[in-house]
């Protein structure tokens, strides 16, 4: 199967519904085909081949989403980079890949070293067609990066059948249909932000791209304006929106669903946002590598608020012990599994490949536990765990408690190096009015054992974060140090 297919299929049978709104422009689906058959042309020109891989450095635009599906359509493969990368950290992902070209917003300083293409905004559409698009089982879509780039990148290489399997849980799960308009709020790079507007597209509904920056009563007046039915909102911004939802009523009456994913939606977050923003909520758990693995949704019961959902449809999900043995139901243990969304490896880096993927299962990292109910709990990161006196801490539940309290607007907690203890446990917050350290450890103690209360809570004025919006738990511990 080739994903790109499908928009010809859109633009016959309605060429003139949008597929793409941005602040500026609207694309109908004739559109889109048009200009995904002008990207596919150019990449061909450029001695583009099938199953080559070309990079992708362009702003949030809908030249942006048209060269994702005329990579596809020229049969070669998709290497996300994100425009805001340094030229150096771009010429290191293109390097190790191998990317035969990459794309860049015209302006845009070219990187050394590596072949670039420059793309005009807007788009100058021709009237050729390109040859007829390349198929088969294993052919190549996306790198989805995992790990921006620090260290070395990894890529999971996922096909269009495995694109195909995302979409149908996006579909089943997640609700997709062809009849949304779906507020993008997040930068394209990101694999959540790609793939529900890539999906959104083959389902032939209408994508309305706002990207940041963009602050968060803005984006309650656009998502409203723009009658989007459908939205994409990391936790984060979803917490901003909490903060500047200040009317009466909900601030998005007309939106069907919201889904959030990327971090952990607390609890707290959730209610306030179900109160707030919109009853109907989805916190969607997966990953760039593995796909989706559960979604919590607002008809699930108020005692499964901290989980991460029920298992989607059509994926397995196992925990198991170091042995890779399965563990019984409520036990703490690595989370693992698979789905016809799962990738197989990391693109050529076996090595890593070895210690996330076996026997065609994922390991993605992440300690956890599945209820008797089928729901699944996540307790932290393999790397997060802290060690404190030989007992296990884990920093989930330890930043619920903080996001407890009102004016805690991020939490993060991390193991320092202790020479009594092994490690000590340290919180960072950062709040939304002044509040005094010794309040946070006071609640913590009321509610926490002893031993998992914070040694110390350091208040910030911002969480540092990775290039795809996560917080940087890596440099709060080297701020320890």
């Amino acid at each position: 199967m080739n994903l790109a297919d499908l928009i010809q299929h859109h633009a016959r049978r309605r060429p003139a519904y949008p597929a793409i709104v941005a602040r500026d422009r609207t694309w109908s689906y004739a559109d889109l085909d048009a200009a995904v058959d002008t990207a596919a042309l150019r990449l061909l020109e450029r001695g583009v081949k099938c199953g080559d891989i070309v990079g992708i450095a362009l702003g949030d635009t809908p030249e942006h989403l048209a060269f994702l599906f005329g990579i596809a359509r020229a049969g070669a493969v998709i290497l996300p980079m994100d425009k805001r990368w340094t030229e150096a950290e771009k010429q290191r992902v293109a390097v190790h890949f191998g990317a035969k070209l990459t794309l860049i917003d015209a302006g845009d300083a070219a990187i050394e070293g590596v072949a670039c293409e420059a793309v005009e905004v807007p788009l100058k559409v021709g009237s050729a067609k390109p040859p007829e698009s390349p198929k088969g089982e294993g052919l190549g879509f996306v790198l989805s990066l995992s790990s921006g780039t620090t260290g070395r990148p990894k890529g999971p290489l996922i096909t269009h059948t495995n694109m195909y399997h995302r979409f149908l849980i996006y579909y089943i799960t997640l609700t997709f249909t062809e009849h949304d308009r779906f507020a993008c709020a997040s930068p394209l790079y990101f694999s959540g932000s790609r793939g529900f507007s890539l999906c959104a597209l083959y389902a032939g509904s209408t994508v309305v791209l706002l990207p940041p920056p963009v602050s968060a009563a803005k984006l309650i007046d656009e998502v409203n304006d723009y009658g989007c039915t459908t939205a994409f909102i990391v936790p984060t911004i979803v917490r901003r929106i909490i903060d500047a939802s200040t009317a009466e009523g909900f601030c998005y009456p007309k939106l069907r669903v919201l889904i959030s994913t990327g971090a952990a939606l607390f609890p707290e977050d959730r209610e306030l946002a179900m109160k707030r923003i919109t009853p109907n909520i989805i916190n969607f758990y997966g990953s760039a590598e593995g796909s989706g693995i559960s979604a919590l949704t607002s008809a699930h019961p108020p005692e499964k608020s901290r989980s991460a959902g029920a298992i989607v449809w059509g994926t397995e999900v196992r925990v198991v012990d170091e042995d890779f043995d399965d563990l019984p139901r409520g036990e703490i243990g690595r989370i693992c599994y698979r789905s016809g969304g799962s990738a197989r490896e990391f693109y050529r880096d076996p090595e890593a490949s070895a210690l996330a993927f076996k026997d065609g299962w994922y390991l993605p990292g992440d300690l956890g536990y599945v209820d008797a109910d089928g729901f699944v709990y996540i307790t932290g990161r393999e790397k997060d765990m802290i060690i404190r006196g030989g007992v296990n801490v884990y920093p989930n539940e330890i930043e619920s408690v903080l996001l407890g309290h009102e004016q805690v607007a991020e939490a993060a907690v991390v193991g320092a190096p202790s020479v009594e203890l092994g490690e000590e446990v340290i919180a960072f917050v950062t709040t939304r009015q002044p509040i005094e350290a010794d309040v946070l450890r006071t609640l913590c103690a009321k509610q926490l054992a002893p031993y998992k209360v914070p040694k110390t809570i350091c208040v910030l004025p911002e969480m540092p974060r990775t290039n795809v919006g996560k917080i940087d738990k890596q440099r709060l511990r080297n701020s320890l140090k």
